[in-house]
């Protein structure tokens, strides 16, 4: 996203600078309106971060204070005569000036202390297995046996992190054979923190398709999308367009000029959230395949998905899921603004869960739509939802779920799953009657997530 693009540009001064001029460069930044911006020095590296909404990202330096964010923008540190920082300049304009100043607010704003290291605050140096605390909500817990290899592997996963070798892992839960028999959170994360799910929300938003054509609200998953935005102008439009279903959003297969992972597409996410009307702008976009023939990751996919519910149901998306999806798995602290223009293009219309709670969801997926003997969502629907139809980059997906893998020595490791940016991941092995759920940090970076489950929590799983 572009607020997560330019912070990252902006923090990475301090890596290269002395101490002193790390230190000049911290504090709070005008960014968006509502959106602090911080940038943060860490303390054992210098490394520096860009901090919004919680989330750390790295810069990267290009020059003397001059950074790259994560799509290739200059961002230029701004200093007076004396060398004190006045701000930043982002340099979407070719002219450095003609670019406008984010002035430097605040200098003595701090990141927390407890979010640099991975051991929670009071925990001792070496990490002992505990079974999880009662949990709350109808989760039952369990402890695992000595000798069981499934804890030994997760007892060595928590000491790593404590060790500062999983610097990025938030929280691990583990759900197996009935029970929660792990339940761990790092940095100043605990079982009452809201954790923010990025791309993982896309799977809400296709068991909320599911939870309105079980009642009928949606006639058909292979009804014309452009039915559902009537009263919509379209640009482009064409015979291609006309036949795209909601079928085809769901398996990213719209055919729409729209790819999230190429900067130069017409339709990325970047460009979408400049503009006021997020679904206006992803129908006005050009054809670029016929439907349901070629998938690629698109986010205006979901913002379609998410409008043709309302359209349907009559309702605002967070209340329909309040009431069909939310209210019945007994998850109640949660954020979800499901406001798709520009003035959320910082939180992306993401959902902010408990990690509890992400693993309700997983739960309902791995019971075929079920939750404590009630339905949620048609098993017959979370079949489909769960298998693949398309792929995307080489990799099966489902609608809005990733049948991902892993590739181990003894062959390949189905992990279906929905996931996000940074690490979130909620992984449901139906084989192995088990649910994992990740929360992480490793915003726009590369998750060690498949090295940590390959390493430490797959063998248990497989040697029972």
């Amino acid at each position: 996203m572009r607020l997560i693009a330019t912070i990252i540009a902006l923090l990475a001064l301090a890596a290269c600078a002395t101490s002193t001029e790390r230190q000049s460069i911290e504090g709070r930044y005008e960014y968006e309106p509502g959106v602090p911006l911080i940038l943060a020095a860490r303390p054992a590296d210098g490394e520096v971060f860009a901090v919004i909404n919680g989330a750390r990202y790295p810069l990267r330096r290009a020059g003397a204070d001059i950074f790259l964010n994560s799509g290739g923008t200059e961002v230029h540190i701004v200093r007076d005569g004396s060398g004190r920082v006045l701000g930043y300049r982002v340099r979407e304009n070719p002219e450095l000036d003609a670019n406008p100043l984010r002035r430097l607010l605040d200098a003595s704003v701090r990141v927390p202390a407890a979010s640099w290291r991975t051991r929670p605050p009071g925990a001792p140096e070496r990490y002992t297995y505990r079974a999880p605390q009662e949990a709350d909500g109808g989760l039952p817990v369990r402890a695992l046996a000595a000798e069981d290899s499934l804890r030994s592997g997760l007892t060595a996963l928590a000491q790593a992190a404590y060790d500062e070798e999983l610097p990025n892992l938030d929280s691990v839960l583990v759900f197996r054979g009935g029970a929660l028999v792990f339940e761990e959170y790092f940095h100043e994360y605990d079982a009452r923190t809201r954790h923010q799910l990025r791309s993982a929300t896309k799977t809400l938003v296709a068991l909320l398709v599911g939870a309105a054509l079980d009642r009928g609200a949606i006639a058909s998953l292979d009804a014309p999308v452009l039915s559902y935005f009537a009263d919509h102008e379209i640009a482009n439009l064409d015979e291609r367009k006309r036949a795209i279903t909601i079928r085809d959003l769901l398996t990213m297969r719209s055919g729409l000029a729209c790819n999230d992972w190429d900067p130069d597409s017409p339709g990325n996410e970047t460009r979408m959230g400049q503009t006021d009307d997020w679904a206006r702008f992803i129908l006005d976009l050009p054809m670029e395949h016929a439907p349901g023939t070629h998938g690629s990751y698109c986010s205006g996919n979901v913002i379609l998905a998410g409008r043709i519910v309302e359209q349907a149901t009559g309702r605002p998306l967070r209340t329909f899921a309040d009431d069909v999806l939310f209210a019945p798995l007994g998850i109640e602290n949660y954020e979800w603004d499901f406001r798709p223009d520009r003035s959320n293009s910082e939180n992306f219309v993401q959902a902010w869960l408990r990690p509890r709670d992400m693993m309700k969801i997983g739960l309902m997926i791995l019971d075929g739509g079920a939750w404590q003997g009630r339905q949620i969502v048609s098993s017959g629907y979370i079949s489909e939802m769960t298998r693949a139809h398309s792929a995307i980059d080489g990799t099966p997906y489902g609608y809005f779920f990733w049948r991902r893998f892993i590739n181990l020595p003894s062959g390949r490791f189905e992990t279906p799953q929905a996931t996000g940016n940074g690490g979130q991941k909620i992984i449901v092995l139906a084989e192995h009657d088990a649910v994992i759920v990740l929360t992480g940090a490793a915003y726009n970076q590369d998750s060690d997530s498949n090295e940590l489950l390959a390493r430490y929590v797959i063998p248990g799983l497989l040697n029972r």
